[in-house]
């Protein structure tokens, strides 16, 4: 049980998804009913972290992208995470929408519990000035553009050379993004409450094909070497182009992703099991 009081809450919604509008809109309603300050915001509209620094919850209406989105300006304001699934995934969200109501009251009841994910910080450094920071809750990507010529990245871990990676692409993944691109990538599986650091090279050619566990204080740095187009790609989001020479550097964020949970807390081996064997059952209809 918990005794946290949640007066001002933020309503994110999906502005392409079916209905997300509308049913923020009947929540929203139903919070001033209960003496609440709802707060109602398209997710295109949320674009500054100071939007949320003065709310007690984000409840998201969409699917995991838009979790993904919100949590880059929840989680350095430490304002936790509910989402509400109009998604097909839904590892993330934690509420049906036919099942709202019922579940928020819940919520003020106490009756939830706090899941604190690891995030990562980025930074793209060229030519000694350094951009970012760029938050992550699942995975920072460092690979080429298009077709064209391998990349060749130069990892360093604590300030020491590890190893050169030549392919795609390097995946330097969190515990939630194990689920996402680095498990497509051949990457392993940890739970969401671990705090490892996972690389996952993308399509590895005549270099280190295997994925490597880091601990959560570890450093990264990863140098570009190519003669094509690369970029750095975080959480999916933005293409922010990498020239010749450019380091990355990556790291465990100061800031943690907090998500309200309301199932038991195994609830994430459910998951995973149906999603196994969704994609069992997708690849045998091919």
């Amino acid at each position: 049980m918990s005794e946290r009081r949640f007066q001002r809450i933020g309503l994110v919604f999906h502005p392409q998804r079916p209905h997300a509008r509308g049913l923020a809109e009947a929540v929203a309603e139903v919070l001033r009913e209960t003496g609440r300050e709802p707060v109602l915001i398209s997710s295109e509209e949320l674009r500054d972290g100071a939007l949320v620094s003065g709310w007690d919850l984000a409840l998201t209406f969409g699917g995991d992208g838009l979790l993904l989105h919100v949590a880059r300006y929840a989680a350095p304001a430490g304002v936790p995470l509910l989402g509400i699934n109009l998604g097909r995934v839904g590892f993330l969200t934690e509420i049906e929408p036919e099942e709202w109501a019922e579940q928020l009251q819940k919520v003020w009841e106490g009756r939830y519990w706090i899941e604190r994910r690891l995030m990562l910080t980025a930074y793209q450094i060229r030519e000694g000035q350094r951009r970012g920071p760029y938050p992550a809750l699942n995975d920072v990507v460092v690979g080429r553009m298009g077709l064209g010529r391998v990349v060749r990245i130069r990892a360093e871990i604590d300030g020491r050379y590890f190893t050169t990676y030549i392919g795609d692409g390097l995946i330097v993944a969190t515990p939630t993004g194990s689920t996402a691109y680095a498990l497509a990538a051949g990457g392993p599986i940890l739970p969401p409450e671990l705090k490892n650091i996972v690389l996952v090279p993308i399509a590895p050619h005549l270099s280190l094909d295997r994925a490597v566990v880091l601990d959560e204080g570890a450093r990264v740095s990863l140098t570009v070497h190519t003669e094509g187009k690369a970029a750095l790609t975080v959480d999916g989001m933005g293409d922010y182009p990498l020239e010749e020479g450019d380091r990355v550097e990556i790291a465990a964020a100061p800031f943690s992703a907090c998500f309200l949970r309301l199932r038991d807390r195994s609830y994430f081996y459910r998951l995973l099991a149906a999603r196994l064997r969704r994609m069992v059952a997708d690849e045998d209809a091919r």
